[in-house]
């Protein structure tokens, strides 16, 4: 067991607000304290930074970056793309994680798809009961064996039939050494070889590259993310579907203006929507509605 207090010199730091960004799913509230669980590792963390763990001090600094300058990565944000600033200033104390557990981070991403935050949840904890100590998340060999008649009994839809497979696969090029050597690899390479793994599509191997593999360039496009691209870049595209064609612009495009913020940028953008949308859709649709009656 590990004890210590954690000091947060650069900025605010918003744990209620990180918890709830869609970059981990084993953030659990009890009482006075967080705990959050990281493939092997947790911790409890309470609100004054002081900390409990399984893991020492120097895990905590690299899952929240402590070791770089939040302050620095929003002044470049905004040198790069001024129009980030109201979003940045709405969401202060957002922060980017860095989830030790690659496996972890993935199979929470393939849980995702078309799902909301609190389901995704849901079904991550039920994968890490599978895991051989409290909190422990299963390794991939673990994760080959559970079947799909099990995924499926607990809910997991048509996932149950990806998750088995996409672990099986993983096993097959080398299990967690081959996701060491994708972190490792380009984001471009990274991002290939993620493709051909069962039922993941773009959207899903750029999520995985941002989370798991760190390739902090990469730029997830989902409909939160479409929508505020196209309402600040790409308004020709405004109400359009996302086709793969301008998937694959528009990720370029923000990448080539943010570069190896992208990944960051892109999260405050996605946290903003995620928290708004219905607000923005009913404004819309107001519009929408005195536009017909004039």
């Amino acid at each position: 067991m590990h004890s210590f207090k954690l000091q947060i010199e650069d900025g605010p730091f918003d744990l209620n607000r990180v918890a709830k960004s869609g970059q981990m799913f084993r953030w659990l509230w009890e009482s006075n304290h967080w705990l959050v669980c990281d493939g092997e590792n947790w911790l409890r963390i309470s609100t004054d930074w002081s900390i409990e763990s399984n893991t020492p001090e120097s895990s905590a600094t690299r899952l929240f970056r402590l070791e770089s300058s939040h302050a620095l990565l929003l002044h470049q944000i905004l040198q790069r793309g001024p129009e980030m600033g109201p979003y940045l200033e709405a969401l202060s104390g957002l922060r980017m994680m860095r989830p030790a557990s690659k496996v972890e981070t993935l199979f929470s991403f393939l849980c995702s798809a078309n799902n909301h935050v609190k389901r995704i949840e849901s079904m991550v904890w039920s994968l890490a009961a599978y895991g051989e100590l409290p909190y422990q998340f299963p390794n991939l060999e673990r994760l080959s064996e559970v079947t799909e008649h099990e995924l499926r009994s607990n809910g997991f839809g048509y996932r149950a039939a990806t998750i088995p497979k996409v672990a099986q696969h993983l096993v097959a090029c080398g299990a967690e050494k081959y996701l060491d050597e994708l972190a490792l690899a380009s984001y471009e390479d990274a991002r290939r070889e993620l493709l051909t793994l069962p039922g993941v599509g773009p959207k899903l191997a750029d999520c995985i590259c941002l989370f798991a593999l760190d390739h902090q360039e990469s730029v997830p496009i989902d409909t939160h993310i479409w929508q505020q691209l196209t309402h600040l870049y790409h308004p020709e595209w405004e109400g359009a579907s996302l086709t793969h064609a301008k998937y694959d612009f528009a990720a370029k495009a923000f990448r080539d203006k943010f570069g190896e913020l992208a990944g960051a940028a892109h999260q405050f953008l996605f946290v903003e929507n995620m928290q708004n949308w219905r607000d923005k859709a009913r404004a819309k649709s107001e519009v929408l509605k005195q536009d017909r009656q004039n």
